[in-house]
């Protein structure tokens, strides 16, 4: 069997599908906001230590107060991208761990999920209505929020999938979250759910037959 990771873009965070783990990552991109950050922070430094005998007090102070407060915040937002997760999913330890954000490092447990306490994986609308750009006209958006959905009933988001309302692009986002989705559901071994309308999707033309025929999914919801 292959053990090359299998990765499937989210928002702002990718699925790497391994063989027995997945992590709910960041993306590689994630990377250059913090490392700009260390740049700037570390140029600031740089030139207080060589110019501090020429510039005056009142430019060194702020240079200062940046560098000291810039460089906390780059260096711990460059550790979660480079090592943190958001989601860390394992067989071997037979759960579904949900770790802590940039200030945590991406490392510490916020809350643990054994697998048998998982009901079922479900996709459902996110509602974002239209997002305005800048200057440019209102743009339609459709998005997709992936729910780890316990026996109590408790729902955890666990990654989401946002695409302009065209067509190809949103079939195409829409198979990126049914994929994570049904890779999550077969690693705890549970059903996907589909509550999302497929209005505008690829799958919203296959009949009622086909749908429930196939795998692992759950009816999708009258719109």
């Amino acid at each position: 069997m292959s053990t090359e990771a299998r990765r499937i873009a989210l928002d702002r965070r990718v699925c790497v599908v391994h063989e027995g783990r997945i992590d709910i990552r960041p993306e590689r991109a994630a990377l250059i906001g913090p490392l700009i950050g260390l740049i700037i922070a570390g140029s600031l430094f740089t030139a207080i230590a060589l110019f501090s005998n020429s510039l005056s007090v009142y430019i060194l102070v702020p240079m200062l107060l940046g560098a000291v407060i810039l460089t906390p915040f780059s260096a711990m937002g460059f550790l979660y991208s480079l090592i943190g997760a958001a989601v860390v999913i394992e067989t071997a330890k037979q759960s579904v761990r949900f770790h802590q954000g940039v200030l945590g490092l991406g490392l510490g447990t916020v809350e643990l999920v054994p697998f048998w306490k998982v009901d079922h994986i479900e996709v459902e609308d996110w509602d974002m209505g239209e997002v305005t750009i800048g200057p440019r006209a209102p743009v339609e958006l459709r998005a997709w929020d992936i729910i780890l959905v316990k026996v109590s009933g408790k729902r955890l988001p666990i990654a989401q999938v946002i695409a302009p309302a065209n067509n190809d692009l949103i079939d195409e986002a829409w198979d990126r979250a049914v994929d994570a989705a049904e890779a999550i559901g077969a690693m705890v071994d549970k059903p996907v759910v589909i509550t999302a309308e497929l209005e505008g999707t690829a799958e919203a033309e296959a009949t009622p037959a086909a749908a429930e025929e196939a795998p692992g999914r759950a009816e999708p919801a009258a719109g």
